[in-house]
């Protein structure tokens, strides 16, 4: 009798400890997908945030007449040479249509534009692109910005999220989010300004 016993308090006491490691292993990959998706969150971010600033910190280099063609609140486009002593590009960014691929529903397609190379479309998360101006006074101009307003652009300051593609879910509680990295900067062009 008291084998039964020990055999079915052997069950139980197995049972249990098979549920604290399923748990446990739960929770582990809840935090590697958790992981994972925070890198490639972190990742596009980082490539785009750096893009940008070295591109709109070029704006007007050897440019001699107009520098910014377009600015408004979700789209700027500017020219400027990439390269010391390399050829005038038009440079573009804006936000593009909905992508309905990934399983977070605020996403859009980033475009980047140059004349040189034409519009590549970012496989991004993004789901907010947002363009704000600055005046020689560093004041905040209203946009869109047209007309002479353009040739007093001083500043142009960029703010993004980018959001991952897939939700990730706690599993305690049930509750899904995704995982995000907003940037920002207020950047000054050199040649902003400038005759050349």
């Amino acid at each position: 009798m008291s084998s039964v016993i020990d055999m079915i308090g052997a069950a139980i006491l197995f049972g249990v400890l098979i549920l604290a490691v399923g748990a446990r292993q739960g929770n582990l990959n809840q935090t590697m997908a958790q992981n994972t998706f925070n890198l490639n969150t972190q990742s596009e971010a980082v490539y785009v945030a750096r893009l940008i600033e070295y591109e709109i910190s070029k704006a007007g280099y050897g440019v001699t007449g107009p520098k910014i063609s377009v600015a408004d609140a979700h789209s700027v486009t500017f020219l400027g040479a990439m390269t010391y002593g390399g050829i005038v590009d038009s440079i573009a960014y804006y936000s593009g249509t909905a992508d309905t691929t990934t399983m977070n529903p605020n996403d859009f397609r980033f475009i980047r534009y140059a004349k040189s190379s034409g519009a590549v479309s970012q496989r991004l998360v993004m789901t907010q692109f947002d363009v704000s101006y600055f005046d020689t006074a560093h004041a905040r101009m209203t946009t869109p910005v047209t007309g002479p307003g353009l040739k007093a652009i001083r500043g142009i300051n960029i703010r993004f999220r980018v959001e991952s593609a897939e939700p990730v879910t706690d599993v305690s509680t049930g509750l899904s989010n995704y995982n995000a990295v907003t940037w920002e900067k207020l950047i000054y062009p050199r040649n902003l300004g400038k005759p050349f």
